[in-house]
């Protein structure tokens, strides 16, 4: 087990311990500063924080930042998830704070009615047997084959193929009237990078481009780093994504 696994276990072990919870924090972020460290610093005088968040599936589990959307008033924006049933998960998980409007949209390169796939809501009786669906809703993708790479050969009858509308970046921005970011998280399940190309950074320049690149192939990856760079950005592989910070 790497530092990094064993610190997110830690960390979620003394969550009902806040005090606790944010003093170790802070000891851990000195010797190995991470995604949520480097994010709180490059936030930390801002007094209202817009987000754009692309893939949030229901905005907590196995996420990075969504504690932090959740408990910290600065922040707003607006969270897209094509999936119903977590697009729900996300209205009861974030609906009470009254900062965040649900997009229930796939982004895609034209607005139209495209196939998705994720594991089914009732995969433990399609199976005979428990199984924790909650620990693979962040898998939902566009590429059926993303998932069976995910499961079992087996559980192949679990994964579901739902309809859901689809929409590019630029219809997407001009529905929310989206005229500046300061945080832009993508987590699109190997698609990151096709959705990212979509953004004119010349146009809107958010404060952290935070996306995934563990499903990128290295060519991908490069592409994505370069074409930052090339945008103003610091660039940093952190954890199993590109944290992205604005000169």
């Amino acid at each position: 087990m790497n530092l990094s696994i064993l610190a997110f276990r830690v960390s979620d072990l003394v969550k009902r311990f806040p005090l606790i919870h944010k003093a170790l924090r802070r000891v851990y972020c000195v010797f190995r500063p991470g995604i949520r460290f480097r994010m709180e610093k490059a936030f930390r005088s801002e007094k209202d924080i817009f987000v754009l968040k692309i893939g949030a599936s229901d905005g907590v589990k196995n996420d990075p930042i969504g504690d932090y959307l959740l408990s910290d008033s600065r922040y707003r924006g607006v969270l897209v998830e094509p999936i119903s049933h977590y697009a729900c998960l996300l209205i009861n998980n974030y609906g009470l704070t009254g900062r965040f409007t649900i997009e229930q949209v796939a982004i895609a390169a034209s607005s139209d009615v495209i196939k998705m796939y994720h594991v089914a809501e009732n995969a433990s009786e399609l199976l005979g047997k428990r199984f924790d669906v909650t620990a693979f809703r962040g898998i939902a993708s566009l590429d059926r084959n993303h998932l069976v790479k995910h499961l079992p050969v087996e559980y192949d009858d679990i994964i579901e193929e739902t309809s859901v509308e689809s929409v590019t970046v630029k219809e997407l921005l001009k529905r929310n009237q989206i005229k500046q970011i300061d945080l832009l998280h993508i987590d699109a399940e190997g698609y990151d990078w096709i959705i990212l190309q979509q953004f004119d950074f010349n146009l809107i320049r958010p404060r952290i481009v935070l996306f995934e690149r563990k499903h990128l192939n290295k060519k991908d990856q490069d592409a994505a780093r370069g074409m930052m760079q090339n945008a103003g950005y610091q660039v940093k592989a952190m954890e199993t994504d590109f944290f992205c910070l604005l000169k």
